[in-house]
């Protein structure tokens, strides 16, 4: 069982210690409490790479770290402000009100995640859907504003999302770069989308594999009877 250190940030050196001696420590942060707060607070926390999450006292300080995860370009796992931004894009879904500048925000990660639906396509090497994915809209873009996306396709309910009612593979983007490039802390997207909370991935993976196996029987077949 891991040890967890409540404490503020900057982190006392005394308590960072514990992890080197000890990696199954983790710390739970004291927002109210810490020096640092939003941006600043994840960027240091993303620069020391240890087991960490956040603990808040007051919606006020849960919302201005959530506009600043949202808007990060760089991935730092944190599981409140994934449960979060997980639970606010499900209301937006709905059509909870939000503000004006957080609404912007969720509505830059939602087109990228109601892509993955054509993103699932692009993972499997069949031409038909090579070509289908060719010829959807195209976007170049490199900005890794809002790239915590990928860090919430670990949970079940994402998925809710990527299928929804309203999704329509006609109006997702071929985000080129995301969908191709290792630009997720050095790893690429499949990385991120190959897993079993994600149950799009594991139905696809199965029909791909099925598809595949039944090829290779045919020209099994096919060969057997040449010979």
């Amino acid at each position: 069982m891991s040890k967890v250190i409540t404490t503020t940030a900057p982190i006392a050196i005394e308590y960072l210690k514990e992890y080197f001696a000890d990696k199954e420590t983790a710390y739970v942060i004291d927002y109210a409490n810490s020096e640092l707060k939003g941006e600043k607070l994840l960027v240091y926390l993303g620069n020391l790479d240890l087991p960490a999450d956040i603990k808040f006292e007051t919606s006020e300080d849960l919302e201005e770290m959530v506009l600043a995860y949202a808007s990060s370009t760089f991935i730092v796992n944190i599981k409140s402000l994934e449960f979060a931004m997980l639970n606010l894009l499900l209301k937006n879904e709905i059509g909870v009100p939000l503000t004006d500048e957080l609404q912007v925000l969720l509505d830059h990660w939602s087109i990228r995640i109601k892509s993955l639906l054509l993103y699932n396509l692009h993972t499997v090497d069949l031409e038909e859907f090579n070509t289908f994915v060719d010829a959807a809209t195209k976007d170049d873009t490199d900005s890794l504003v809002g790239v915590n996306f990928v860090s919430l396709l670990k949970y079940e309910e994402l998925g809710n999302i990527i299928v929804g009612d309203d999704n329509n593979l006609d109006e997702c983007i071929n985000y080129t770069k995301y969908f191709n490039d290792y630009m997720f802390k050095g790893k690429n997207l499949y990385s991120y989308w190959a897993n079993p909370n994600n149950i799009l991935f594991l139905q696809t993976w199965a029909v791909a594999s099925g598809e595949r196996q039944n090829i290779l029987a045919e020209n099994n077949e096919l060969a057997k009877q040449e010979n």
